[in-house]
């Protein structure tokens, strides 16, 4: 699998004119490899339990095989202890994937390949070097006050913008992993927290349908929802679904999920 593959437009778009800022990708970089990458880590030794070939080797072997197919280098996975269901990743040298506790206990195996390899397309599409840079940012902004915050606002706004596009590219390598009717049932629980759901897996589609004619009743209404979300790294469930759910039907999709099936015979 490349980047390509799954990359959404509007994320390569905006991938595209992030690298037009000379200079910004390599300091990140530097900054992460000296000093990011190591304070995670070592946070990461000290609070949460590595997963190997002695520790919890089914979920590593189930890690392994999501890595392999999705095709980047093999990255750290921790577990860490968080009754609300969440994964994250970091890293550009020794990158590494967290995935909370409560995943493990209340997603089927596949459901877990699912949110694997979710954060396992981050890495493939080089997110994390890029939300280094827009933390970076914030931080100049809210800790050191470099950049005043109406300077800092619209700087905010357009790499958040970018940051919910980036969530669905990972979103399309995890439908690609795992097939989009897995997708769906793991963003239902990742949605309501339950172990156990009843129903539609297409819950979250009908939602967005109902959310988009609702959020064009008026012009009032898509400013106010517009204005609602302007600040938030991550899309809607209902969103992700929703694109998830268009992307199905796809060449790039369907062309996908054979090659995937065909390395699983």
């Amino acid at each position: 699998m490349e980047a390509k593959d799954i990359m959404h437009p509007e994320d390569a778009k905006a991938l595209q004119m992030l690298k037009k800022l000379k200079g910004f990708d390599d300091l990140i970089r530097w900054m992460m490899e000296n000093g990011y990458e190591k304070t995670f880590r070592g946070e990461n030794l000290g609070f949460m339990l590595k997963v190997s070939e002695r520790n919890f080797p089914e979920i590593n072997l189930l890690f392994r095989s999501v890595v392999q197919q999705v095709g980047i280098n093999m990255p750290e996975l921790y577990i860490y202890n968080d009754p609300e269901m969440n994964a994250y990743t970091y890293g550009e040298t020794n990158t590494f994937v967290a995935i909370s506790s409560s995943i493990i206990e209340k997603m089927t195996i596949d459901e877990v390949r699912c949110i694997m390899a979710h954060e396992c397309g981050h890495i493939l599409c080089q997110h994390t070097l890029y939300n280094t840079l827009l933390r970076t940012i914030e931080e100049l902004g809210t800790f050191f006050q470099i950049i005043s915050y109406s300077a800092l606002g619209p700087i905010l706004m357009a790499m958040q913008y970018w940051s919910r596009k980036s969530e669905l590219s990972a979103d399309r390598c995890a439908a690609a992993v795992v097939g989009e009717r897995v997708y769906q049932t793991a963003m239902l629980k990742l949605t309501c927290g339950l172990s156990r759901i009843d129903g539609s897996p297409y819950q979250l589609v009908e939602q967005a349908r109902e959310y988009h004619q609702m959020e064009h009743e008026s012009w009032w209404d898509v400013i106010q929802q517009n204005c609602r979300i302007a600040f938030n790294s991550h899309p809607q469930m209902c969103e992700r679904a929703w694109e998830i759910d268009r992307w199905k039907n796809s060449w790039q999709y369907r062309s996908l999920r054979e090659n995937i099936q065909e390395q699983n015979k």
